[in-house]
């Protein structure tokens, strides 16, 4: 049987298993509708529910099964849409997603009572004879959002600072985006019964991957001026950071000119300010630079799979996830 036919299969268990936990929560009809208006919202491919395959990915790495993954992957999927709503409220950004769509205050509650929703997707686990899962996946769940709290809450910090290092905003990215892969990775194989070190490992190649995508992401959007704000928000993204570091002189000036121009507004930073930018990001080597820092997280994310002792077939599926992130 096919992968896609595979994923289809389960992508038709996740949506079941999460419409039994909005049932058993005896939401309100609004809530409902919104909810499942958000679920996928985003996905710009035919893939669905990409943070829970995720988590069961790296269940069956180390079990050679997925499905005893199930609860902390509705978990992790319904705490990264969390996320997300938050992180586009914080940034005022992607307007055409449905939760951009409705005031403020209820996106809000909305983000809240997914997040809640997503210890109720594990509950179940508290039917073990000790707990032990249980309390395992809800501390790692905790954690991620305790560090990804302070990520968001370091960013918006960020965008008041004149200065800010390249090491800064690595340490912020690990703490934001990468807080998000690493738990989904971790508690994939955690609930598949990996050993304290494997989990560690795959643990890490989550952070990686979530390193990578943000890099990524940061340089499709840092130009994307019709779709996107993070410069006219001050949004400290790679590619704003790498040309505060390296810019000097009269150059240096101009794009703090260009900064502060952003900083109050769209209609002050025009076509020609935009299309100085665009010139000023090519000729200071910024698409290069990025690729650079992209491959290197992308190399130390192949690293620990190879090393990972776990069946080859297990590892190409985890090699074509890196590969499919470029």
């Amino acid at each position: 049987m096919g992968i896609k036919v595979l994923n289809l299969q389960m992508d038709q268990v996740i949506s079941a298993k999460i419409n039994e936990i909005l049932t058993r929560a005896q939401l309100s009809p609004e809530m409902l509708r919104m909810i499942n208006s958000s679920l996928n919202a985003d996905s710009e491919t035919a893939e669905l529910f990409k943070w829970a395959h995720l988590t069961l990915m790296n269940c069956e790495c180390v079990s050679g099964l997925s499905e005893v993954a199930l609860p902390g992957a509705i978990a992790m999927e319904l705490s990264a849409l969390a996320a997300d709503i938050f992180d586009d409220i914080q940034d005022q950004d992607n307007d055409n997603l449905p939760w951009r769509q409705i005031p403020t205050a209820n996106a809000l509650n909305l983000a809240i009572c997914l997040s809640m929703l997503s210890h109720k997707a594990f509950s179940r686990l508290s039917d073990d004879t000790d707990n032990r899962l249980y309390r395992e996946v809800s501390q790692i769940l905790s954690h991620m959002w305790i560090t990804a709290s302070d990520g968001q809450f370091q960013e918006v910090l960020f965008e008041t600072r004149e200065q800010v290092t390249l090491d800064q905003y690595f340490d912020l990215v690990k703490r934001k985006s990468g807080s998000l892969t690493s738990c989904a990775c971790k508690i994939g194989a955690t609930l598949g019964g990996a050993s304290e070190s494997l989990v560690l490992q795959l643990e890490q190649f989550g952070t990686y991957l979530g390193i990578m995508s943000q890099v990524r992401n940061d340089l499709n959007d840092f130009l994307n001026f019709e779709k996107k704000n993070d410069f006219i928000n001050n949004k400290k993204t790679l590619p704003y950071v790498y040309l505060l570091n390296m810019l000097k002189g009269n150059t240096a000036e101009r794009f703090k000119e260009l900064t502060q121009m952003g900083g109050k507004g769209s209609q002050r930073f025009g076509k020609e300010e935009q299309g100085y930018l665009k010139q000023l990001a090519i000729d200071e080597g910024v698409v290069h630079y990025c690729r650079v820092m992209y491959e290197i997280f992308r190399e130390k994310s192949m690293e620990i799979i190879q090393a990972v002792p776990v069946p080859e077939k297990h590892k190409e599926k985890m090699i074509k996830l890196v590969e499919e992130n470029v």
